[in-house]
């Protein structure tokens, strides 16, 4: 159509297409050599529309590879988020735990004596009881 062939010539070539041109009144007129490179610009266009469909597979197969990587990406967002959590919930507990502790060892320090263990506990308690060396038990005592 002629507007395809004034959109040609004004976008892809049209410096070069001047010299084949020349303008009497608004007619435009363009030489053999002229037409002859304006034909061969719409011929190239389809090879240039089957090397298109070419980058589009390509484009295809790509898009393909990137949502399979935003979806797997996205995946581990979310584990790392359980993860998070998990991490806080056990963050909560241990500072819940060590308050508890705290308030226990505060009760117990402001006791004005803490009991003392009774006679029998510190003979039952092995780590209470005197070292005796071996070489005592062959003495007499009596």
């Amino acid at each position: 159509t002629k507007q395809a062939i004034w959109q040609k010539i004004k976008k892809d070539s049209s410096t070069n297409l001047h010299q084949f041109m020349s303008k009497k009144g608004n007619t435009v007129y363009l030489s053999v050599d002229g037409q002859n490179i304006i034909k061969s610009m719409f011929k190239d266009k389809s090879s240039t529309n089957r090397q298109q469909k070419d980058v589009k597979v390509d484009d295809n197969s790509e898009l393909l590879f990137l949502r399979n990587l935003i979806e797997d990406l996205q995946n581990e967002k979310k584990e790392l988020h359980k993860l998070l959590d998990q991490q806080q919930q056990l963050t909560l507990q241990s500072n819940k735990r060590i308050e508890q502790l705290e308030a226990q060892l505060q009760i117990g320090s402001q006791s004005p004596k803490e009991e003392q263990p009774s006679a029998e506990e510190q003979k039952t308690d092995p780590d209470s009881m005197p070292d005796k060396k071996w070489w005592h038990f062959l003495r007499k005592d009596s």
